[in-house]
């Protein structure tokens, strides 16, 4: 069965969990088990990154761009942690230095795929991600590629977009204005997470799951486009490969 263009076979079953999840955490913070604003796992997170940052002085900011951009390329800290992390140490300005590492990082993944094509990112990204992905390669659209900075993406996203006929700097520029505002929201929250009660819990994670629920329906319309692209063009190339696409 199907709402819209969203399979709830996919997704009553995400929902029950994530509805199973918060339950079982209500159940834990009654029991005295967990801390009954989840935010304070982020306010510890803060801490150690604001205790470790300072020693680099006015070092800091450049540390941590540099931080962002390696968890885009290498992927081994939770960007979205990151980005919190940065706003309750660095107040409103770490969404410039947040944008700066992004635009850092999805440079390097762009021009590095753009360098050495789709055998580097089959090395990079999980095979599942690859075989649902791949045929994105063939979008060349600008408000496409806007729509999907827009929704929460893997970062593999910019690695693919190499693969494109999209120009470095309007790719550049879609990053920029598609992101900045998950950014600014991430730097205000962790900005202001001290000041935050319970009630903004429930509020965040039903936000939360409306953006994941509003992404995957984009993604769904974009993976069709691109699977109906993709065919075309190997229609028009049978030779032409996109496994082996270096633009």
């Amino acid at each position: 069965m199907k709402l819209g263009e969203i399979d709830l076979r996919v997704w009553l079953p995400r929902v029950a969990l994530v509805g199973a999840v918060a339950a079982g955490y209500i159940l834990l913070v009654r029991i005295g088990w967990l801390p009954l604003n989840p935010f304070e796992y982020l306010l510890i997170f803060g801490d150690r990154v604001r205790d470790e940052l300072p020693k680099y002085g006015a070092l800091a900011p450049v540390i941590y761009i540099f931080l962002y951009a390696a968890q885009i390329v290498i992927a081994p800290i939770p960007g979205a942690a990151l980005a919190y992390a940065a706003g309750f140490v660095f107040g409103p300005i770490a969404a410039v230095y947040s944008m700066f590492g992004i635009l850092l990082g999805a440079s390097l993944g762009f021009l590095l795929a753009r360098r050495f094509g789709m055998p580097l990112i089959e090395k990079m990204a999980p095979k599942s991600w690859i075989e649902r992905w791949h045929n994105l390669a063939a979008v060349n659209s600008s408000f496409t590629w806007f729509l999907l900075m827009l929704a929460p993406t893997a970062d593999v996203f910019y690695f693919i977009a190499g693969l494109t006929k999209l120009t470095f700097r309007r790719f550049m520029l879609i990053v920029l204005i598609g992101r900045l505002p998950g950014i600014i929201l991430s730097s205000y929250l962790g900005a202001n997470i001290e000041a935050f009660g319970v009630q903004w819990v429930f509020i965040l994670i039903g936000a939360m799951l409306v953006i994941s629920l509003a992404g995957n329906w984009l993604r769904q319309r974009v993976e069709k486009r691109a699977l109906v692209t993709a065919q075309s063009a190997e229609t028009e190339n049978p030779g032409a490969s996109i496994s082996d696409a270096q633009p």
